[in-house]
């Protein structure tokens, strides 16, 4: 059984708290909805804690807790979990560019969300923890609870599906 070297403690824990709130609002497009979301995943978690084995990054733990609050909320309330346009925070250009550029990367990522929209749930799940949380094949696999190549299958699918590859 593998331990981690330096077991999390609350604070560890909580600096994941506004990225957790990111991830609860684009899931579920409710403020005081990821507010309660967020909060009993960081109560599940700090709980749990001991059984933290470090197989994965922190944050990858904290998200899949986060996923399955989310996955038990929608099915008590019988709805479905989409992707809002919230995202476009991730597509932001530098202060420093020009009112064109500003346009056309915006253009881009309104393009690039459209195209999201599209896509079923799995392959834009996955395509926005790569690109936008910028997570790894592994750290994507450990959070879906997937299969490292079955992370590399729905990217390529996604990526053929947007025009990207």
């Amino acid at each position: 059984m593998h331990t981690p070297t330096v077991r999390p403690d609350y604070q560890a824990v909580e600096q994941y708290r506004p990225r957790l709130m990111r991830q609860a609002m684009r899931l579920v497009r409710d403020q005081a909805t990821a507010d309660d979301l967020v909060q009993e995943c960081l109560i599940k978690a700090w709980r749990g804690l001991d059984g933290f084995m470090g197989h994965s990054a922190l944050y990858t733990w904290l998200y899949r807790i986060l996923l399955n609050c989310t996955y038990n909320h929608f099915n008590r309330s019988g709805r479905e979990i989409q992707l809002p346009d919230e995202r476009e925070e991730a597509f932001e250009t530098p202060d420093e560019a020009t009112p064109e550029e500003h346009l056309i990367a915006k253009q881009r990522a309104q393009d690039l969300l459209e195209g999201l929209d599209g896509l079923p749930q799995s392959l834009s799940e996955t395509l926005t923890l790569r690109h936008m949380d910028d997570l790894s094949y592994e750290e994507i696999a450990a959070a879906l609870a997937i299969p490292v190549g079955t992370v590399r299958s729905r990217l390529s699918r996604a990526h053929r599906a947007l025009g990207l590859k």
